[in-house]
């Protein structure tokens, strides 16, 4: 019989989890920081040989229309935790939002913002679901997404940079809501599920109720680490153009 010299037990008690080990490594070298709630967040690196395109939104100014292009762009922070963790429907939201730590993407951006310029490039918001909607999809008119970032030879659609776990994908529609999202303050511009409170969710999911996601979620999703900026690169940009022109 062969008997190792220390034990093992003791030393997966001692072993670092791989997130644990991650987040550690991502505030350790300055990629993340610590915010005053507790919850992390990208440090702002200047992106160092990677050039800002000055057409670009950016942290002071979140928000570009392009109305004859029928295209918004909004600027963005990659939350670090939900490369790891997963999420089940919170996919992109405002840094002001009640659900802000929820979010794989979070911007400055308000949602009323973003439906008014979704407004004024000539989409047309569904307005199809309320909070008892369970089982309904989100109309509106669809949108293609795409998250760019300095360096990046090609803009990624939301399939490159999110993983589904129950593989369905997306299809964004412009679900509306703009007064539920200014009454219920949870901050949701972009929904992976079809949501009564979202600016714009993904319709190839129903509307599900918070008892039925807790104990059989239409699916879970998180960050794609392995095709998600580096720390250089965390802040990124973030596209709504109708389907059409996509």
């Amino acid at each position: 019989m062969m008997y190792w010299p220390f034990d093992i037990d003791a030393l997966r008690r001692a072993a670092l989890s791989r997130r644990t080990f991650l987040l550690s490594l991502l505030v350790a070298s300055g990629a993340a920081v610590l915010r005053p709630d507790g919850l992390l967040a990208a440090a702002y690196p200047g992106l160092p040989g990677r050039r800002w395109n000055p057409g670009w939104p950016d942290r002071q100014a979140p928000l570009r229309e392009d109305v004859p292009g029928r295209s918004v762009k909004i600027y963005a922070e990659l939350s670090l935790k939900h490369l790891t963790e997963t999420t089940s429907h919170w996919g992109i939201g405002c840094s002001s939002g009640s659900c802000a730590d929820k979010f794989i993407f979070v911007s400055p951006v308000e949602p009323a913002h973003l439906y008014d310029a979704l407004c004024r490039t000539g989409a047309r918001p569904g307005n199809n679901l309320t909070l008892k909607s369970y089982g309904q999809y989100a109309a509106g008119d669809e949108l293609a997404l795409s998250v760019q970032w300095p360096g990046l030879a090609k803009e990624l659609d939301l399939s490159g940079v999110i993983f589904d776990e129950a593989g369905k994908g997306f299809l964004i529609r412009f679900g509306g809501n703009r007064a539920a999202a200014l009454e219920q303050k949870t901050g949701c511009l972009t929904c992976l599920e079809s949501c009564p409170v979202a600016i714009t969710s993904n319709s190839l999911y129903p509307h599900i109720s918070p008892f039925r996601r807790a104990v059989r979620p239409n699916s879970r999703f998180r960050g794609k680490p392995e095709t998600l900026p580096n720390f250089h690169q965390l802040p990124v940009v973030i596209s709504y153009r109708p389907a059409a022109i996509g």
